[in-house]
C-alpha cells in the first residue's frame, strides 16, 4: 500500500515538475521573440526606433540592402518561435489532461490545441505581410472553420462528459443500458462511458450518452425478514469444569452473504423440557460474535448439547446452529 502510494506521489510530483518546465519554456520563447524583433527593429531603424544607430552607419549600405528581406526574417522568427510556443503549450495541455482523463481524450485534446494553434500563427503571419483585412478576414475564417469542423465532435464529447461527471444520473456499478447496449457501469470518462459485461468491456461516447435514453435497473429488493444463516465454530469434545469455553460464530444472509450486525445471539444447552440459556452475546458489524462459558455439568450426566440461536426480528428470520457434544470431566475429590 505504502509502495503504491509513493509511486502516486512520485508520478503527481514528475507531472508538476513537466508543467513548470513548460510554463518556463513558453514564456522563454515569448520573451526571446519579442527581444529578437525589438533588436531586428532597433537595427533598421523600425518605428519606434529612428535611423540606424551610429555604431552601424558604416554598415549603412548592407542594411539598406537587406532591408527588402526584413519582412521575411520577421516571418521567420515568428514562425520559428511560435511552433517552439505551440509545440510546448499543446505538450502542457496534454499533460495538464492526463490529470484528469484517459490517454485517447488527452491526445484528442492536444490536437485541438494544435489546430487552434496553426490558425492563430497563421493569423499572425498574414499580419506580418500587411495582407488586406478582406484576406485577413478570410484567412481568419477559413481557420475558424477548419477548427470548428476538426473539433466539433470532440468538444461536444467533452462538454457531455463534464455534464455527466457533474450530474452523476448514474454510478460507478449500475447495470445500465444505452444505445442498445447493456452492462455495468465501470468508468465515467471525460470522452467515453465505460460499461462492463462478462466478456468485454464497452465504451459510449459520452454524447451519444446524454442524447440518448437510459435505462437503469433497479437494485432486487429482498422481502423481509430475509433468511439468515447462523454458523458457531467447532467445540472441543472436552473440558474440565470451572475452565473457560470460547463460542465464536457469524451471522449472514443467507442470499447474499452480507453480515448481520447488532443482533442477539444465545448459546443454549438442549434439555428435555426446555433448552437452558449458557450465554448471549451480540454480534458485531462484519457479523461475528464471540462468548464465554465456565465449564460446568448443567444435569446428572456428564455431557453438554450446546448450539447457537438467533430468535429473528421484523428484518431477519430466525436461524440456529447444528449441536455440538462436549464432555465435561467428573470433578475429583481432593484428600
Amino acid at each position: 500500500m505504502f509502495v503504491a502510494l509513493a509511486l502516486n506521489v512520485a508520478r503527481v510530483d514528475e507531472k508538476l515538475r513537466s508543467l513548470r518546465m513548460g510554463g518556463i519554456k513558453t514564456v522563454t520563447y515569448i520573451v526571446l521573440l519579442g527581444a529578437s524583433l525589438v533588436f531586428i527593429s532597433y537595427i533598421f531603424g523600425e518605428p519606434p526606433f529612428e535611423g540606424t544607430p551610429p555604431f552601424l552607419e558604416p554598415y549603412s549600405n548592407i542594411i539598406m540592402f537587406a532591408l527588402p528581406a526584413l519582412v521575411y526574417i520577421k516571418a521567420a522568427l515568428v514562425l520559428i518561435f511560435g511552433y517552439l510556443v505551440l509545440n510546448t503549450v499543446s505538450g502542457l495541455v496534454y499533460t495538464y489532461m492526463l490529470r484528469l482523463t484517459d490517454h485517447p481524450t488527452a491526445s484528442a485534446i492536444k490536437s485541438v490545441t494544435r489546430v487552434s494553434g496553426v490558425a492563430l500563427l497563421l493569423g499572425l503571419l498574414s499580419s506580418i505581410f500587411n495582407v488586406n483585412p478582406a484576406a485577413a478576414l478570410t484567412l481568419g475564417s477559413f481557420g475558424g472553420l477548419v477548427v470548428g469542423f476538426a473539433t466539433q465532435t470532440i468538444l461536444s464529447h467533452v462538454v457531455a462528459g463534464v455534464f455527466l461527471l457533474l450530474a452523476r444520473p448514474f454510478a460507478i456499478g449500475d447495470k445500465l443500458t444505452v444505445a442498445g447496449q447493456t452492462g455495468e457501469v465501470k468508468e465515467i470518462r471525460l470522452m467515453h462511458l465505460v460499461l462492463e459485461t462478462e466478456d468485454r468491456e464497452i465504451l459510449i461516447p459520452s454524447g451519444t450518452v446524454v442524447t440518448q435514453i437510459l435505462q437503469k435497473a433497479k437494485p432486487k429488493k429482498t422481502p423481509k425478514p430475509v433468511p439468515t444463516v447462523l454458523v458457531l465454530n467447532p467445540l472441543p469434545e472436552s473440558a474440565e469444569p470451572g475452565s473457560t469455553i470460547r463460542f465464536t460464530g457469524k451471522l449472514t444472509e443467507a442470499e447474499t452473504g452480507k453480515p448481520v450486525p447488532n443482533v442477539t445471539v444465545k448459546i443454549l444447552e438442549k434439555d428435555i423440557m426446555r433448552d437452558d440459556l449458557l450465554v448471549s452475546t451480540v454480534t458485531e458489524a462484519d457479523g461475528q460474535f464471540n462468548a464465554e462459558w465456565k465449564a460446568a455439568r448443567t444435569d446428572l450426566d456428564d455431557t453438554v448439547e450446546v448450539y447457537a440461536k438467533f430468535e429473528g426480528n421484523e428484518d431477519y428470520r430466525r436461524s440456529q446452529t447444528k449441536q455440538y457434544v462436549i464432555k465435561i470431566a467428573k470433578q475429583t475429590e481432593s484428600a
